[in-house]
């Protein structure tokens, strides 16, 4: 069979792609580089090429999915024209609908708690920045400044992002107190 050449970031993205649906299909302890490889259709050498380990591999797939998960409300919070009420109100229902993501189902399977714990923190941590510039913003809103706007971003989005991502995923009313919880630590820090 004649060999496929296909550019560097290309065939990345397809072992990546490929090792998240074994994942998904078999359970993460059940699949070798080498099995990666073999449904990539390429050498073992060529996927050890690009990722040293499947621990590697999957930290670079963690990473990938967390950047795709984390975008909408990115965006949320990156709207100007939106009040900070109404980026949290977006946030917090972007967080609440996780169900829909495509690989909900494996990091929220038994025995995967590990995995979705990583991928908790890498969602706080590509959102921490966007908050903390939106909770700055909402300050400069109301002619104030902000006690470490950083802390209570980093504070306020591994709290909902832990309370949401709950397999149990809270009623209306808890997410409607979670709104007046991020608002009253907002207005608490206001100098």
């Amino acid at each position: 069979m004649p060999r496929t050449v296909k550019q560097a970031d290309e065939r990345k993205r397809e072992l990546l792609d490929t090792a998240m649906r074994l994942f998904v299909e078999r359970g993460y302890s059940s699949v070798s580089m080498r099995d990666i490889a073999r449904e990539a259709d390429v050498t073992p050498g060529l996927a050890y090429h690009y990722f040293e380990s499947k621990d590697s591999l999957f930290a670079e797939v963690l990473q990938s999915y967390a950047a795709q998960c984390a975008a909408p409300g990115i965006r949320m919070l990156e709207d100007t024209d939106m009040s900070f009420d109404q980026q949290v109100d977006a946030l917090l229902d972007i967080i609440s609908q996780e169900e829909h993501l495509p690989y909900h189902e494996f990091f929220h399977r038994q025995g995967n708690r590990a995995f979705h714990e990583q991928l908790s923190v890498r969602l706080c941590d590509l959102l921490v920045p966007h908050l903390t510039v939106a909770i700055q913003g909402e300050a400069e809103r109301l002619g104030k400044e902000i006690r470490s706007p950083q802390t209570l971003a980093d504070f306020i989005a591994h709290g909902l992002i832990n309370l949401l991502s709950d397999p149990d995923v809270p009623d209306a009313d808890v997410v409607a107190r979670m709104r007046e919880y991020v608002a009253a630590l907002v207005a608490s820090q206001l100098i």
